[in-house]
């Protein structure tokens, strides 16, 4: 007699954006997203990812220096880098 089986089908439409784990040179790891450029929602997925990228970007800077925007200590290494006009 045939055993029968009966689970869920993880039925849906394939996703846009493919999210990979990759090694750095360093031995680091890192998270990148792919886009499908022939996808009829390219701007939606791009969007997403430029969001996403920011608030992973923001959640950094606080964890790092306590404001997301990166505080005063990004504020003045700016100004250095690229050379604080005189008046």
């Amino acid at each position: 007699m045939t055993k029968v089986v009966v689970t869920k089908l993880k039925a849906g439409k394939p996703k846009a954006v493919a999210k990979t784990r990759v090694r750095t040179r360093a031995g680091q790891v890192m998270t990148v997203f792919t886009v499908g450029a022939n996808n009829a929602s390219f701007d939606d997925d791009l969007t997403r990812v430029f969001s996403d990228n920011v608030a992973a970007a923001r959640r950094e800077n606080a964890r790092l220096f306590g404001s997301p925007d990166g505080g005063t200590a990004l504020r003045g290494a700016k100004s250095a880098i690229h050379g604080a006009r005189k008046k």
